[in-house]
């Protein structure tokens, strides 16, 4: 086998945008929080006590993001691969455990952090950024196995009307509060192709005032810039 012929053999199938996606929102909100936490941990001053414990304030809240969305994948999507694509559910629901197990070691290091002692704050702020770095390292592969290896299967294996089924049922028990939360990291790491369809979506299902609500928090989490866009896509007020 030549060269050429080896590398061909490694090209995955083209990549296409499913009709509805289940992950990609969420996993490009949970990503820009792990990269902004990873990067806080990095940056701050490991003598301010208020810096530490934003910081471990901050990983408490992604944990709660983390398990809320673990929480709907186990309930909603995985029985669905268990049936249509046992062995990837398997490998999915290995990575769930393991994930969990090393992001509640990262909490727990991160409020030991808060009333640590003068000599071992910068030791522990450094241990913290680097298994912060570690676990996003190993989160981004588990996201990226569960966008191009689930959801890019899916639709061929259950069609759309059930995906459809799917996202309705994870969206439905989400609480108003949570969803609020959500999109407002959501929102900023999405581009103006995926907020469009989202707010599309809102405008065709959603009561009226929930949907005026959600454009209000888009407007004080985006750039007024990139508000604008939207708002001229929807044809809404700016």
């Amino acid at each position: 086998m030549t060269i050429i012929e080896s590398m061909t053999t490694l090209v995955e199938p083209a990549y296409q945008i499913p009709a509805i996606d289940l992950y990609r929102d969420i996993h490009k909100g949970i990503r820009a929080e792990l990269f902004a936490v990873t990067s806080t941990a990095g940056s701050i001053d490991p003598s301010d006590r208020c810096d530490r414990a934003a910081l471990a304030d901050h990983i408490t809240s992604v944990a709660a993001v983390l398990e809320s969305h673990a929480h709907h994948e186990d309930s909603i999507i995985d029985p669905v691969l268990e049936r249509h694509l046992p062995e990837l559910a398997a490998e999915i629901t290995i990575d769930h455990e393991r994930l969990e197990a090393m992001f509640t070691s990262i909490s727990d290091l991160a409020g030991s952090t808060i009333d640590a002692a003068a000599t071992e704050q910068r030791r522990l702020l450094q241990l913290l950024h680097l298994d912060l770095a570690r676990f996003t390292s190993s989160y981004l592969e588990h996201i990226d196995l569960e966008e191009r290896a689930a959801m890019q299967q899916l639709p061929q294996l259950i069609g759309v009307e059930e995906i459809a089924a799917m996202h309705g049922a994870i969206v439905g028990s989400i609480p108003p509060d949570e969803m609020a939360r959500s999109l407002a990291f959501m929102l900023p790491a999405m581009n103006i192709d995926d907020r469009t369809e989202l707010f599309t979506g809102m405008r065709a299902a959603a009561p009226p005032e929930a949907l005026e609500a959600t454009i209000g928090l888009a407007r004080s989490v985006l750039r007024p810039i990139d508000f604008a866009v939207l708002a001229n896509r929807l044809g809404v007020t700016r």
